[in-house]
């Protein structure tokens, strides 16, 4: 449960760092709100949110010791 956990925190992590690096450097650059920040951003999450469902839905092999 560990590694799937740490799987999905540094995922989560990695789109919030990308995210506001984006904004940082290309605020004063994007024309569009839509195509320039919501689109960009929104994939990042949508795909943020199919890794955390991948990784969670997947069962633990039981150690037999």
């Amino acid at each position: 449960m560990e590694s799937r956990a740490a799987i999905v925190m540094s995922c989560w992590f990695a789109v919030a760092i990308i995210s506001v690096v984006y904004m940082w450097v290309f605020a004063d650059k994007v024309g569009d709100v839509l195509f320039g920040v919501f689109l960009p951003i929104g994939l990042l999450i949508l795909v943020a949110i199919i890794v955390t469902f991948g990784i969670m839905s997947r069962s633990e092999p039981e150690n037999k010791t």
